[in-house]
């Protein structure tokens, strides 16, 4: 397809996924009636995807009272599967799980201890009658853990922790976890994350950190001595969802004003190929002013933002962006859309580490965030506030309240780790060692068609 026609694909997706808003309502109302059809079948599979509508409506937020609606329905769902009623809910979460498992033994590496020490991270240990902790990131790896390991064996000896990588926590990936009795800690700072789990009131509850709390501050730094010669960074995967042709486009605005910046591209395939990002700036006549770089390591991401004066983040729809953190960290100020995601105006975009703009807004911010870029000291925003020894912290004192709410022993906190786009580490290399005994544990919990 050519690049005319992907954007035009693209910018028609974009208005009726997000804009028209007199027709919102009326949609969530058809749905919420069609999925609630669905849910009268006496098909398993048809209520199945009556639930999986209702959690695509939910992540749409076409209508609060259609969302408030959805939460109550899944709530008493959750409870009739308790009691062994089979409401849809289960096979809808079940089928989620085959798929995953599926195409992961169907990928390049279908080892599953490839996820143990990584995606899954053990950051306190296990000891007799003193349970440990284990954060799972990414939610593709949710369902993989539900249909690689004996969840209840994980669960008897660590408080599980769900570190999403997308925003809407009611997805299949999430509420699977709504089956068992043992509790379960979700991190996230959306308040319509925060009203789902209190209004479902079950086993699962959040934590007000997100996967971008996580970044490693000594790898993401400002270099001594560096020149920002690189006018606008965007850090962002070759994705539709990041919306390139929407930044192409204000580049073309800026370029016939007289103003022609130069522009670094970090990214890594997603749906588009980086020829197809090359085909959407030539498309605006930007292409010239562009330098693009493909899967490049952390150490080289941070080099770049080091030479960079603005960060522009222009997704509509995100998770927990570790990209603008990571600029915050080296130093630069960022630029996210107005109403990002759910419209939550995240705290951490302020006046000391940046600024929401709109559509018509953007090429003005930019240039006026260059022009006056020393006002910015983002980095000192982010290490006072939300560093990952404070999600730590964070994090340890929820665990240790539930802990003593439960009269359980409490000996050691938990370590520090860092959160990366290909796995999790810990701050101190050495702790792994640490728990060599609790990645054993977790290898045997493996179910038996996984072990070798």
């Amino acid at each position: 397809m050519s690049a005319r026609k992907t954007i035009l694909a693209a910018a028609v997706r974009d208005r009726v996924t997000y804009d028209l808003r007199p027709l919102r309502a009326p949609t969530a109302w058809t749905l919420w009636t069609a999925a609630r059809a669905l849910l009268a079948s006496p098909w398993p599979r048809l209520r199945a995807r009556g639930f999986g509508l209702l959690t695509r409506l939910h992540t749409g937020a076409l209508s609060p009272a259609v969302d408030r609606l959805v939460v109550d329905v899944i709530r008493d769902a959750v409870a009739e599967e308790r009691r062994g009623q089979d409401t849809g809910l289960r096979a809808l979460c079940d089928r989620q799980i085959h798929d995953a498992v599926a195409a992961f033994r169907a990928g390049v590496n279908p080892d599953p201890k490839r996820l143990i020490g990584s995606r899954m991270l053990v950051v306190k240990a296990w000891r007799p009658g003193e349970r440990g902790v284990l954060v799972v990131d990414y939610t593709y790896v949710f369902p993989l853990m539900a249909g690689l390991f004996d969840l209840a064996k994980v669960a008897e000896r660590y408080l599980i922790v769900l570190e999403p990588s997308w925003s809407d926590s009611c997805t299949p990936e999430v509420l699977l976890f709504t089956r068992f009795e043992f509790p379960v800690l979700v991190q996230t700072v959306e308040p319509r994350d925060h009203e789902l789990f209190e209004g479902l009131a079950g086993n699962c509850s959040f934590v007000r950190t997100q996967g971008n709390w996580w970044v490693d501050h000594r790898i993401m730094a400002p270099r001594e001595g560096g020149v920002r010669d690189i006018d606008v960074i965007m850090v962002a995967g070759w994705a539709s969802f990041k919306r390139h042709w929407r930044f192409f486009r204000v580049l073309a605005d800026l370029k016939a004003r007289g103003h022609r910046l130069k522009v670094a591209l970090v990214g890594y395939r997603g749906d588009l190929s980086q020829a197809d990002i090359e085909d959407e700036a030539r498309h605006f006549g930007v292409r010239d002013q562009l330098e693009l770089f493909e899967r490049v390591p952390a150490d080289q991401v941070s080099a770049l933002l080091s030479r960079s004066k603005i960060h522009v983040l222009w997704s509509r729809r995100e998770g927990a962006n570790r990209a603008i953190i990571e600029s915050m960290l080296a130093g630069v100020p960022v630029i996210v859309r107005e109403g990002l995601s759910y419209g939550y105006r995240y705290p951490y975009i302020n006046s000391q580490t940046g600024q929401f703009a709109t559509e018509a807004g953007l090429g003005d911010a930019m240039l006026e965030m260059i022009a006056d870029r020393d006002r910015y000291a983002p980095r000192e925003w982010i290490l006072a506030n939300m560093s990952a020894e404070k999600a730590t912290a964070i994090l340890q004192d929820l665990v240790r309240e539930q802990t003593y709410a439960k009269g359980e022993t409490w000996t050691e906190g938990l370590v520090v780790k860092t959160s990366t786009l290909d796995t999790q580490r810990y701050w101190n290399p050495g702790d792994r060692a640490r728990f060599a005994a609790d990645y054993a544990f977790l290898e045997s919990a493996l179910l038996p068609s996984d072990r070798t």
